[in-house]
């Protein structure tokens, strides 16, 4: 089957360092490809070149970095339970360890994004030189890989620092110098580039290469990057293409997390237990799997919060309230967690659920939970919120108790890529295109078998918007970058604590068990200032490049 995906594979990681081995291509082994092996005419050893670069979508990866990619874990999403120095969301956004004007801290990617665009340019401006000795359309499809990612470098650029240094090729020490880019010029080009390269691209790859770069992931992702840049009509014209190229809702929702096939993942990086693989299944299983699971020693957790899991509609389109279940139990059939939406049931693990063969326990003194947080002494392997994130786990696997997970991870789905176009064609012209921004928010909605929701203003219908992108897209890190290009950072984010459901054993509550909000945040009040709209450069860049005259972002 072909898929429109990326794939990350055990030679791909081999070939990140350009290592040679007999099994993967025919060229003496050596430590490192050399450049007359790589540009030698043969095909094969080329390809194999390029899926190495791949390695720079592999580590924009949720599950595959997740200590330090996870950024719903700053917002109302996700609670991190860890207090330590190697996951520093809590430190942060609580104030402990605020940002300051040096770098972003932990959304820093300056040096590594620049250190990967300098490879890419390295091949591209090889192409120049070695471009001759190969049939033009494997090269033409092989480039544009490369200008892709490339690209999308810059996007993760431009979104933590707004304009950046634009290197479009390979330069020596004398180029050193120069400066930045307006944060608009900056989208201009990636949104540019991405147009460019995506008619190169196959619509499909053969079988073996069924995830590598296709023209409907690039269209997927430039609906993200004109969505940011604010240029409406991009993104409705990059929404209609993928379609073009075969795009759909997956009909079951949950079926987008269990099949890396399925049609509405755009650009997914996939994973082996014994190969290329992560620890998601420590962070994000229920602390009693542990013991079911290799007693392999499970991470500090990071759970949905009470925000986040309250946020899910019932069945009909209603809203969730805790006070309308504890005014009549019953009529839940004494279940809180009972009638939802099947997104919630997607995404979220609660208590008293059916989990591999057992009921979960994430009540106080349960198998699962629940604990409190506490800042310096909080760490805990289980959840403090009563909850526990899905998405990224897969019921009754056992193929990484012994090695790592293998569980796929999706970069990008169709089921944003409708969001984005609903979000531009309200904000191009909300009077012109209220019927068509309606119908694609509902599209999504609809997938699920919630009732079709309708405003009347723009500001109305960008509530529907921030709500449907939480419940659709929640753990899959938008939330931080959402709240930060609306601006809504510092009224959602600051002087805020987040909540969790403290569950306890009580014979005579409502099917045996009280639930209670409950703050997780011990009593601190979240941080979010202006200035993180724009994070500071680092230092060492406004030191040595003279053409940034020695400036900062705002506010640093």
């Amino acid at each position: 089957m072909k898929k429109s995906v990326i794939r990350i594979s055990i030679i791909a990681a081999m070939l990140l360092s350009f290592a040679a081995c007999d099994d993967v291509v025919n060229i003496p082994a050596t430590d490192r490809l050399t450049q007359d092996a790589i540009w030698s005419g043969d095909e094969a050893i080329l390809d194999q070149y390029v899926i190495g670069l791949y390695g720079a979508v592999r580590e924009k990866s949720t599950v595959y970095m997740n200590e330090s990619q996870m950024t719903d874990c700053m917002t109302d999403i996700l609670k991190d339970m860890d207090w330590t120095q190697s996951r520093r969301y809590n430190r942060k956004m609580m104030n402990y360890e605020p940002f300051i004007s040096d770098d972003a801290s932990i959304l820093g990617n300056w040096g590594d994004s620049y250190t990967r665009i300098r490879r890419f340019n390295e091949f591209l401006r090889d192409v120049q030189v070695y471009g001759t000795k190969y049939n033009s359309d494997f090269l033409n499809a092989r480039v544009a890989e490369v200008r892709y990612m490339r690209a999308m470098q810059y996007f993760y650029l431009i979104r933590v620092y707004g304009g950046v240094v634009l290197r479009d090729k390979y330069v020596g020490p004398e180029e050193n110098d120069k400066a930045r880019m307006t944060e608009a010029e900056s989208w201009q080009w990636v949104i540019d580039e991405i147009k460019t390269c995506a008619p190169d691209l196959p619509a499909a790859w053969d079988a073996s290469n069924f995830t590598r770069m296709t023209r409907v992931a690039a269209y997927g992702f430039l609906s993200r990057v004109a969505l940011y840049a604010g240029q409406w009509d991009e993104v409705v014209a990059a929404a209609d293409s993928c379609v073009k190229y075969g795009a759909i809702l997956e009909p079951n929702y949950a079926d987008v997390f269990s099949n890396k096939w399925s049609k509405e993942n755009l650009m997914i990086v996939d994973f082996a237990p014994t190969g290329l693989n992560h620890n998601a299944d420590q962070v994000f299983r229920p602390s009693g799997d542990n013991s079911r699971h290799g007693s392999k020693g499970f991470g500090y957790p990071m759970t949905p919060t009470a925000e986040f899991a309250d946020a899910f509609e019932m069945a009909d389109g209603s809203a969730f309230s805790w006070d309308a279940y504890n005014a009549n139990p019953s009529a839940w059939g004494n279940d809180p967690f009972s009638g939802r939406e099947p997104r919630f049931y997607a995404t979220i693990l609660y208590n008293n659920e059916d989990w591999e063969g057992r009921k979960l326990e994430t009540f106080e003194g349960g198998e699962d939970g629940v604990r409190k947080f506490e800042k310096g002494t909080g760490n805990a392997t289980t959840t403090c919120t009563g909850y526990y994130l899905r998405k990224f786990i897969t019921e009754g696997d056992h193929s990484w108790d012994d090695a790592g997970s293998n569980h796929f991870d999706i970069m990008l789905r169709y089921g944003e890529v409708l969001l984005n176009k609903a979000e531009a064609l309200a904000n191009a012209n909300w009077s012109a295109n209220k019927t068509d921004a309606l119908k694609a928010l509902n599209d999504v909605r609809g997938r699920v078998g919630l009732p079709a929701k309708s405003a009347s203003t723009l500001d109305e219908f960008m509530d529907l918007i921030e709500h449907e992108r939480i419940v659709e897209l929640g753990g899959e890190n938008f939330r931080f970058w959402d709240l930060r290009r609306w601006k809504k950072g510092v009224e959602r984010l600051n002087n805020v604590s987040f909540h969790g459901v403290w569950i306890t054993q009580d014979a005579t509550a409502p099917g045996g068990f009280k639930y209670e909000v409950s703050d997780v945040d011990d009593g601190t009040k979240r941080v979010f200032m202006e200035r993180y709209y724009c994070f500071a450069l680092p230092s060492a860049e406004i030191n040595n490049n003279a053409a940034l005259g020695g400036q900062n972002n705002p506010g640093w």
